[in-house]
C-alpha cells in the first residue's frame, strides 16, 4: 500500500477525492505525506503545477495561489482545526506549502504549526512539523554569512561557509 493511500486512510481523506482532477491534483496531498527534506525538483514542480491550475475570485486566495507568502500564512492561520482532512484543508495547506517551498521562512514556520493541529496519525504528526521547523532553521541560517556549523558526525572541527 502506498504512503499516500495510508495517509488518506489515517487522516480520514478519500483516496479518490481528486481522481476527477487528473494527476496534477496529487500535489494536494504532499503537505501531509512528505517531510521538508524529501521535496526534490519533481515534487516542487508538482506543487507549482497544482498552483498554476488553481484559481479563485477571492483576492487573498488569488494572491496566495500566486505565491504571496503573507497571504498564504493569513489563510492558514484563519483556518479552524479540522476534524478530518477535506479538499479545502488540502488546498489551504498546499498554498502554504508552495510559499514555504519558495523560501518563505514564515510560511515554513506556520506550516509546522498548522501540521501539529492536523488530524494526522503517529509518526507523521511528529515527523512532518519537525521537518519544517528544521527547514525554517536552515532557511534562517542560509542567509547569514559567517555562521559556524558543526561538521558531520565524528568530527569536532568547526568551520565557516558552505558544506564540502
Amino acid at each position: 500500500m502506498s504512503t499516500l493511500k495510508k495517509a488518506d486512510e489515517r487522516s480520514g481523506g478519500d483516496p479518490g477525492a481528486y481522481a476527477h482532477c487528473g494527476r496534477w491534483a496529487d500535489a494536494l496531498r504532499l503537505w501531509r505525506t512528505m517531510p521538508a527534506e524529501a521535496f526534490g525538483p519533481a515534487e516542487r514542480a508538482a506543487v507549482a503545477e497544482c498552483m498554476r491550475r488553481t484559481s479563485s475570485t477571492i483576492e487573498v486566495w488569488r494572491a496566495a495561489i500566486g505565491g504571496d507568502a503573507p497571504s498564504a500564512v493569513r489563510l492558514a492561520l484563519c483556518m479552524e482545526r479540522p476534524h478530518a482532512i477535506t479538499p479545502p484543508t488540502d488546498v489551504t495547506m498546499t498554498v502554504l506549502l508552495n510559499a514555504a517551498l519558495a523560501g518563505s521562512a514564515g510560511a515554513a514556520l506556520v506550516l509546522s504549526h498548522a501540521l501539529r493541529r492536523m488530524p494526522l496519525d503517529g509518526i507523521l504528526k511528529r515527523r512532518l512539523p519537525t521537518s519544517w521547523l528544521a527547514n525554517n532553521l536552515r532557511l534562517a541560517l542560509a542567509g547569514r554569512p559567517g555562521v559556524t556549523r558543526r561538521r558531520p558526525e565524528g568530527s569536532t572541527a568547526l568551520r565557516s561557509g558552505t558544506e564540502e
